[in-house]
């Protein structure tokens, strides 16, 4: 039963505060801060400001997904009024005139509610939204302050601005150099804006009936509009978003700066247990049993093995009807001339093994793929020292961050770790380990490089 707010430049976090004591106030809401929070029925989302021209906007996907869950989502003002007339037909609470405007389609520019803003803190705004002056304008000609010619002139003027050059004396100096006969109505515009702000800041009026709006209760009652199934895709992309941005938890119990899917990466490269773990779990779902088949779940390694070669040869693969190539392509050449064609099959299903279509073993982070709670929490605690040591070697110098790191390089530590020999070998291992290819492996291994060399792993994590 909490109501979040995400706000910045429009209203400050106290006057949120005021309009809806007790509101949970966030940053602009970008991509994955819906995910993090794990919204459920009884959650109000207000949705008013957001990034996306610094990092990623909040996707379609994570509003549709939060209405999925229960929770009431509600826009206004900026990002919140775009977002809530693209899907005010899956359940999105639209208020106010910008909100209108858009969904009518009078307005349909993303740069008309645009403002460049200090990128943390109170997230002060640097210029005006031309929303604003487009509104200000209008009534500017409704108090007789200005005629409707001059109006139409100072709006194409303040359309020539970029969005983060708006301001009010760039339309005066503006209006001065291409307008020179609008230049005294510019300046009587500016003087209208100080002189009345209720009549100039539309986002802000927006943005309290927003927040006046999230105290009342939610018309038809709590149970959302009914969302098409097509509207809410439940894609691996989704999925994988939300284990990206829960956060995991550290060594303390709290929720830590990285997510559970960072956590699960870090596992994955470095536990000396994690094949192990990565086995099972794709095994007992080969044999078709999920994660609350309490079947599978209780099976040992020799009936979950069965179970497995059952299930496959129900699906036509058997060691005999398998290509030449298919071997070829999961095991390596010592693998395939050893062993018997039993345990040779086994190895490949697993290392070929998806939940679904696409590149994906897991979508997000499954129970059975977790280590026990100590080394788990000690992950996240590597994970962010890995953040922080990668951040200060950047600042030394260009062309220093993990992306740059020589791939060679990045192969040998991989190689080091995994005590593996040979590129069969290390592919072999990058596939014990659920990852789609050994590419995959060194993209993720990346971000931690820098950590394993200065020994600050810790080992209960990487074994």
């Amino acid at each position: 039963m909490t109501i979040h707010v995400f706000l910045g430049p429009t209203l400050s976090p106290d006057e949120a505060r005021q309009a809806v004591p007790g509101a949970v106030v966030h940053p602009p809401i970008r991509h994955g801060d819906l995910l993090a929070l794990q919204l459920g029925p009884g959650d109000t989302v207000v949705v008013i400001d957001g990034v996306f021209h610094q990092t990623a906007p909040v996707r379609h996907k994570e509003i549709t997904d939060a209405l999925r869950r229960g929770a009431r989502v509600i826009g206004a003002s900026s990002m919140g009024a775009l977002r809530a007339a693209e899907l005010w037909q899956c359940g999105m609470e639209g208020v106010g005139l910008v909100f209108g405007m858009y969904a009518r389609g009078d307005l349909d520019a993303d740069d008309e509610v645009a403002v460049g803003h200090l990128p943390s803190g109170d997230h002060r705004a640097l210029t005006v939204p031309l929303v604003n002056i487009r509104w200000t304008i209008a009534n500017a000609v409704a108090e007789d302050a200005l005629t409707a010619g001059d109006g139409e002139v100072l709006l194409e003027v303040a359309r020539s601005l970029h969005y983060t050059q708006r301001s009010w004396g760039a339309l005066v100096h503006t209006a001065r150099r291409t307008h020179p006969e609008a230049a005294d109505a510019a300046v009587a515009l500016r003087a209208f804006a100080e002189r009345r702000p209720d009549l100039s800041d539309l986002k802000r009026r927006d943005a309290l009936l927003a927040l006046a709006h999230a105290r009342e209760p939610r018309a038809g009652g709590p149970v959302p509009a009914s969302i098409p199934a097509s509207l809410v895709p439940r894609t691996m992309y989704l999925e994988r978003w939300r284990a990206l941005h829960r956060p995991a938890t550290g060594p303390d119990g709290q929720a830590a700066d990285v997510g559970e899917l960072d956590q699960l990466r870090f596992q994955q490269l470095y536990a000396a247990d994690f094949p192990e773990r990565y086995r099972r779990f794709a095994l007992r779902r080969i044999a078709g049993g999920g994660a609350g088949n309490a079947d599978a779940a209780s099976m040992d390694g020799t009936a979950l093995a069965d179970a497995a070669l059952k299930a496959a040869e129900g699906r036509g693969i058997t060691a005999g009807r398998l290509p030449a190539h298919a071997w070829a392509s999961w095991l390596t050449a010592e693998e395939r001339a050893s062993g018997d064609a039993r345990s040779r099959l086994l190895t490949l299903l697993v290392r070929s093994f998806r939940v679904g279509p696409g590149a994906a073993p897991f979508n997000d982070v499954p129970a059975e793929l977790r280590d026990e709670d100590r080394a788990w929490a000690l992950s996240a605690d590597a994970v962010a020292a890995a953040d922080r040591l990668n951040a200060q070697m950047a600042r030394t110098g260009s062309r220093r961050t993990p992306r740059d790191l020589p791939g060679a390089l990045v192969r040998r530590h991989l190689a080091e770790v995994w005590a593996a020999t040979g590129p069969d070998g290390l592919a072999a291992a990058a596939h014990d380990r659920g990852f789609f290819s050994l590419e995959e492996a060194e993209e993720a291994a990346r971000r931690f490089v820098l950590l394993h060399r200065v020994g600050a792993a810790p080992r209960t994590a990487a074994g």
